[in-house]
């Protein structure tokens, strides 16, 4: 009896993987059998974002591939009760400002143990930074929290302040990277633009929305 051919192996997707950005994604550490799947991303860098050493076959992946590994829940990490934040703002600082803002290490991936609290607090500080309402922020950071979700995350999102980072060189700014700001200038230029044209038109003795229409001729007129 002939022997089949073996199928193709499955592929095994890390912990809430997804897609934050093009070019920037995260998801939970990864499992030995779920390395594999990350060839497929042409990764660049990935950034741990916890003190947690990563398992052997990841290493060994990063090394083949020539990938940046920034440990940097390591070395700017700080033990729990020493103040309120779930995570140190350098941490956040530095992942944006050098990582996920800066083309130059794309494409990259974000890691911790489950997926879920610092790498959403990363995610939701650069919602902050695009300029997305708090409640939209919070319904992505809960997609991927769910059960697990933290009051202190989530107050962390809301009160973080967008000056704390450093944009890079515009010219290593990801094409989708529209800071809040732009949107409102953008806006502010087209309100302008609409009350020139409207001080233009009255000026010329026409009303917004009259134009054709006869002015108004009295009855009578008196003449003393």
């Amino acid at each position: 009896m002939s022997k089949q051919p073996p199928g193709p192996s499955l592929i095994h997707v890390p912990n809430l993987f997804s897609i934050v950005e093009p070019g920037v994604y995260r998801c939970a550490s990864p499992t030995a059998a779920q390395v594999p799947f990350l060839s497929s991303l042409n990764l660049k860098t990935i950034v741990s974002l916890t003190p947690e050493h990563p398992i052997k076959p990841l290493l060994t992946f990063m090394r083949t591939c020539g990938i940046d590994f920034i440990h940097l829940g390591l070395t700017l990490w700080r033990p729990p009760g020493t103040e309120w934040k779930p995570v140190r703002d350098e941490v956040i600082k530095v992942t944006l400002e050098k990582y996920i803002l800066d083309t130059r290490a794309h494409p990259i991936l974000l890691i911790d143990p489950i997926g879920v609290h610092q790498t959403g607090c990363v995610v939701g500080a650069l919602r902050v930074m695009q300029g997305w309402n708090f409640a939209s922020t919070l319904v992505e950071y809960r997609a991927h929290a769910g059960s697990k979700h933290r009051y202190a995350d989530e107050q962390y999102i809301e009160l973080f302040d967008p000056d704390l980072v450093n944009l890079p060189p515009p010219q290593y700014r990801p094409s989708w990277w529209i800071p809040s700001s732009t949107l409102d200038d953008e806006s502010s230029d087209e309100e302008g633009k609409v009350e020139s044209q409207t001080v233009n038109r009255e000026v010329n003795g026409m009303v917004p929305g009259q134009e054709g229409v006869k002015p108004d001729i009295p009855d009578e007129v008196v003449v003393q």
